[in-house]
This record gives structure tokens, sequence and C-alpha cells, in this order.
């Protein structure tokens, strides 16, 4: 079984992305500029702020819309997956001042992203019933009173079963479906088993100077506005409704932010993939027989 080294996969994420950044943003700013534009539609247009009571007609066409844009956005996601993977893996070489590609590759990458989305969104749901139930039984069972910390154990159990899914299935999905020109499930479940502490620790420190610029500008952004509607009285519809608001009224500066960072965040988590799924995948290395073995 092969292991990661995760020191050497984080060096080369960072030695990709900044020493090929300039070629990372000439393959990601179409796709990125497609998915600022989706992501903001539905608060220029009125959508994020429409209610199912208010006039139930809108609403459902905006959720019908809101299906649409999430179905392009990932595609979009697709596109420049597979362009700063060809690029990690050297499959793709030289520089890019604009890129755009819609082919098999891409089409077989928004497949996976989908499908992976519907894997993860099963698996939410069945941990929330079982959760659910399983409260249920306690409280029932022995006393009610055990609700509560059954509940949150099952919780806990269940958040760290879908992060270990989403690990071992997606980490190396871009990789495997670029290379293999299947969708590469089963190659991401396989090379990455017993590799996922590793894993998740080389993923973490890549990103996490990203995640937290990306957090300070938000709560400059919002801090003050997102601290006035916490209110402890206030229901959690209501909560969710004010938050809308807020998040609305910045729509475009958190879109700004996430352009200015997405060539970083997406050169290295997918240039760690791709050296990660190249190391996991190498067949194993012949032995030296240039040296007569010990007698």
């Amino acid at each position: 079984m092969k292991k990661l080294p995760v020191g050497e996969a984080i060096r080369f994420a960072y030695h990709f992305t900044f020493g090929q950044l300039g070629t990372i943003i000439g393959l990601v700013w179409i796709p990125l500029v497609v998915i600022a534009v989706l992501q903001f539609l539905p608060y220029g247009m009125g959508d994020a702020t429409l209610t199912r009571e208010a006039d139930p007609a809108a609403y459902g066409s905006a959720q019908l819309r809101a299906i649409i844009f999430l179905f392009v956005i990932v595609l979009m996601y697709a596109c420049l997956f597979v362009s700063v993977t060809q690029q990690a893996l050297g499959l793709r070489k030289g520089g890019a001042v604009y890129h755009f590609a819609l082919g098999r590759t891409e089409l077989r990458m928004w497949g996976a992203l989908l499908l992976l989305g519907a894997i993860l969104f099963m698996l939410f749901a069945a941990i929330g019933l079982l959760t659910f139930v399983g409260a249920v039984a306690a409280g029932k069972a022995f006393a009610p009173a055990l609700a509560g910390p059954v509940m949150s154990a099952l919780l806990f159990i269940g958040a760290c079963a879908l992060i270990y899914v989403a690990v071992r299935l997606g980490f190396l999905l871009a990789p495997a479906t670029v290379v293999e020109k299947k969708l590469g499930f089963e190659s991401s479940w396989k090379l990455s088993h017993g590799n996922f502490w590793r894993i998740s620790l080389a993923a973490f420190v890549v990103t996490l100077p990203i995640a937290i610029l990306v957090f300070a500008a938000q709560y400059a952004l919002m801090g003050r506005e997102l601290v006035a509607i916490m209110d402890p009285g206030t229901s959690f519809a209501t909560f969710m409704t004010r938050l809308k608001v807020v998040i609305g009224r910045h729509a475009p500066e958190l879109i700004g932010v996430n352009l200015i960072v997405a060539p970083f965040v997406y050169g290295l988590f997918l240039s760690t993939a791709a050296f990660a799924y190249r190391t996991l995948s190498a067949p194993p290395s012949a032995p030296n027989t240039s040296e007569p073995l010990a007698s």
C-alpha cells in the first residue's frame, strides 16, 4: 500500500500554483465569470428573497431557474477542473491567456461531479433519518432525557462518515476521471485506501491560508450585520430570511472576493489531487539488479 508523501504534495501544490499562476488564471477565468454571473442573477432578479407564502407561482419559477443555474454552474466547474488538472498532470503544455473547452472529458467530469453530489446528498439524508429514528427510539426505550445526547452522538458519527466518504470518493475524482477517461470513483476509492489522514492533512494545509483570507474578507464585509441578526429569541426561519437579505446586500463584493481567490484555491487543491493521483497510481519501482545480492 503506497503512502502519500504529504510534504512533497504540499510543495508541489504551491510550486505549481504560484509558478504557473498566470496560466491558471487564463484557464479558469471564463468559467469563473459565467459562474459569477449565474450566482448574482438570483439576487439581481429578486429570486433570492422570494417566499412560497408571498407568491407561490413566482417562487416555483425561481426554484426552476435555480436548478438550471446549478447544473450550468457545475458544468463550468467541470470545465475548469479538467483544464487545471491536465496542466498539473503535464497533459497540457504551455500558457493560456484564455481557455474554454467543452468536450467528452468535460462532460464526463460534469457527470462525475453531479453523481458525487447526489451520493453525498443521499448519504446526508440517510444520516439525518437514522439520527432522528435513533434519538426517538432511545428516548422511548430508555428515558426521554437520552434523546438529546444520542442525537448529538449520532450526528457526530454521521458527520465523520460523510467527511470520510467525501474524501475517499472526491479527492482523486478529477485526475482519475481525466486520465482514465471514465468516471473515476473506483480509482479514487482504491487509491485513497490507507491515505485518508494524509490526504486530509495535505488538503487542509494547502487550503487553510486562502480560507482564512476569505473568512477575514467576509467578516469585514458582513461581520457587524451578522452579529446584529444573531438574536437568541429569533426563530430559525426568521434568521434565514434576514441572512439572505444581508448576503444579497453584499452579493457583488462576495462574488468578487471569490473571483480573486479562485485561481489560488483551484490551483492548490487540484494540483495536490493531481500529485496524489500520479504518486499513488504509479507502478512500483523495479528492484535494483545492478548490484549482486548479499549472500
